[in-house]
């Protein structure tokens, strides 16, 4: 009798212990996207300037390779739903007529281009972050930038 119940307590307290570790896990691991986006969300509601542009696209590129996420044939990176982030640049132009127009740029494009062009060109215009996609594990996944001037 005394053996079934030390056994039963036994086997309780091992439940006890896996469940309290997956908690723990958890909150880690919510911990960690939350330091993430809070890289990227800091730059929410606020002006922009190139030199804040760079950092938040040198960011997602060093997460993109620090995670290993693979490139298409044109050296964009392939979303996954995991780890990658994709920022795209909505720069402002105007046509022959005078009008403006809209041209949406990836970060792939402006690195290859060189960001120390990009900085030289745009420090001092102002940019807003138009929108922040999640993943499904509440990381950002899409970071879309605008132009505000010209």
């Amino acid at each position: 009798m005394k053996k079934n119940i030390l056994y039963i307590l036994l086997i309780l307290l091992i439940i006890i212990i896996v469940v309290v570790i997956n908690i723990s896990n958890n909150r880690i691991k919510q911990n960690t996207v939350s330091n993430f986006n809070t890289e990227f969300e800091k730059y929410k509601d606020k002006t922009l300037y190139g030199a804040d542009i760079l950092s938040i696209i040198n960011k997602a590129i060093d997460n993109n390779k620090q995670k290993e996420i693979k490139k298409d044939e044109k050296g964009n990176y392939i979303e996954d739903e995991e780890f990658s982030i994709k920022v795209d640049l909505i720069l402002l132009s105007k046509d022959d007529e005078g009008n403006i127009e809209e041209v949406k740029y990836p970060m792939e494009t402006l690195e290859k281009a060189g960001l120390e062009e990009f900085i030289k060109s745009f420090s001092i215009t102002e940019f807003n972050l138009e929108n922040i996609e999640y993943n499904s594990n509440g990381r950002i996944s899409k970071i879309l930038v605008k132009q505000l001037e010209i």
